[in-house]
């Protein structure tokens, strides 16, 4: 009977054992079974980024590549230029050399030059001061020329002198009476003068003209014909015209002008031109 829980006992411990190793082996089996997925993975992993890597390889291998034939071709353009600029730096030693003789020479020249262009200058300063004073007498000059040439263009223009109005009434036939200052009597005007010039005017004939204006500025006894003002340049009537000869001598010129109708009282004006330019003007009060 012992000898049976013995065997019992024995069996049983070996049953717990085998439990107990198999709950082991299932547990070690699970996680070996983690593991290896685990390490599945990261091979994999590492595969993806071993094939990206050597990808990646390949393409920096061809970039530098290019860069390296670039950097070969930039080596060589760089040689080249430095060579041209070493044969232009060897032409310009070779010119400065040729020069540097010269510059001795040159330098006493443009001291020599120097000293000239002080002098120049020295004498350019009292040139100016000559050419101020000349530029001085010559504007007075010019102001003087101005002033005899307006004179001289004021003396070849006809002038009118000594200036007479006469006014005359004529009642009957033998009766005459003079400067009669009744407006509604004056029945005859007589305007006389002289004109005579200078030796700058040219002779010739000239066209001596009379304007007779009443109180209200109307031009009185007015033509068809006309003539040119030339201080406006308009053409206007006149009320008579007499052309003279003009032969460097004084000329007496006389208008007579009749009024078939009453006048009214007021001032009147006489206003003579010569060759279109108004010489002189003559006021007539008349009450």
């Amino acid at each position: 009977m012992k000898t049976n829980q013995t065997v019992i006992i024995v069996l049983s411990a070996i049953l717990l054992l085998s439990i107990i190793g198999n709950i082991i082996y299932m547990t070690r089996s699970s996680r070996l079974a983690d593991e290896k997925e685990q390490v599945t993975t990261e091979r994999e992993s590492l595969q993806n980024e071993n094939r990206v890597l050597n990808e990646t390889i390949e393409v920096k291998e061809a970039t530098i590549e290019e860069q390296t034939e670039e950097l070969e071709a930039l080596t060589e353009k760089h040689d080249s230029l430095m060579a041209e600029k070493n044969a232009a730096i060897a032409r310009l030693n070779r010119r400065a050399n040729a020069t540097a003789n010269d510059l001795e020479a040159q330098k006493e020249l443009n001291d020599e030059l120097s000293a000239q262009l002080n002098e120049l200058e020295m004498d350019k300063a009292a040139l100016s001061d000559e050419l101020h004073e000349t530029k001085q007498e010559l504007e007075a000059l010019q102001a003087r020329y101005q002033q005899l040439t307006e004179k001289t263009q004021q003396e070849e223009n006809l002038n009118v002198y000594n200036i007479c109005v006469m006014t005359k009434w004529d009642p009957w036939l033998l009766s005459d009476r003079y400067n009669v200052s009744k407006a509604k009597r004056v029945d005859h005007t007589a305007i006389h003068f002289e004109v005579d010039g200078s030796i700058f005017t040219e002779t010739g004939s000239k066209d001596v003209i009379l304007v007779l204006t009443d109180p209200a500025g109307n031009i009185m006894y007015e033509g068809e014909e006309l003539f040119t003002n030339q201080e406006t340049g308009e053409e206007s009537g006149f009320t008579a015209k007499e052309e003279i000869e003009y032969t460097n001598e004084p000329v007496h010129v006389e208008f007579n002008v009749m009024h078939p109708e009453r006048l009214d009282a007021g001032i009147y004006k006489a206003h003579i031109y010569v060759e279109g330019e108004l010489s002189r003007s003559k006021e007539i009060d008349l009450e």
